[in-house]
């Protein structure tokens, strides 16, 4: 038989953040803004990336359909309606669903920073198909890529010589926000562009052995 939770033990956790993130989430679905949704999910998301990069060895050998499925499982876990490949104008590696609220995001591995963007911004809608929905992201899976920091900061340049407003996201170093007008509807659409660095090439000793022993078994 189920137990059932009293009230002084949902006093007792009702402050702790993750509960109070899931009541958050739950009160977002049923009344919160868009701005409000937006907020919580980048939060979420952060969450997902930071647990990523936390064992960059161990993603190595992940393509990014693979990567950008583990960020959807982590936020299908925390209510959201989260799917990959879901077709709003074309396939789209990540959309994002709470309540009435929609968000879609591209995914690219190591490079093709245009072509992620110009499929965000000219080829991609929402799930909901409201432009009021007005914010998408980009991430960026550095694998083979070293100095996540610096390829962001480039690809940052490039947008802003091209006549994108720039701002920094005070919440993820390896982030930040742009704005673009939309072909179809004209409307303004805000990218949040986040680097997800799992580089992983140790040169210590134990990791020099390693490598060693390693290309000694495939010699012939």
């Amino acid at each position: 038989m189920t137990q059932q939770t009293t009230l002084e033990q949902f006093q007792r956790f009702a402050g702790k953040p993750t509960v109070q993130a899931a009541l958050r989430r739950e009160w977002i679905s049923e009344e919160g803004t868009y701005e409000d949704f937006v907020s919580q999910l980048y939060a979420d998301l952060d969450e997902s990336i930071y647990a990523l990069q936390a064992t960059p060895e161990l993603r190595q050998a992940d393509g990014e359909d693979r990567i950008s499925q583990d960020i959807l499982i982590g936020l299908n876990q925390k209510g959201y309606h989260a799917t990959h490949d879901t077709k709003t104008g074309g396939h789209v590696d990540l959309s994002v669903r709470l309540g009435d609220h929609s968000w879609i995001g591209e995914a690219k591995k190591d490079g093709n920073f245009q072509e992620g963007f110009l499929q965000l911004a000219t080829r991609y809608v929402q799930a909901s198909g409201n432009f009021a929905h007005d914010q998408g992201g980009l991430l960026f899976y550095m694998v083979q890529t070293a100095d996540a920091l610096g390829k962001l900061n480039g690809w940052r340049t490039k947008l802003t010589a091209d006549g994108h407003m720039c701002v920094d996201c005070t919440k993820n170093k390896l982030a930040f926000y742009s704005t673009h007008k939309l072909e179809g509807p004209g409307t303004d659409f805000t990218v949040r562009t986040m680097a997800v660095s799992l580089y992983h090439r140790p040169k210590d000793k134990s990791a020099r052995a390693s490598a060693a022993k390693k290309a000694a078994k495939t010699k012939p």
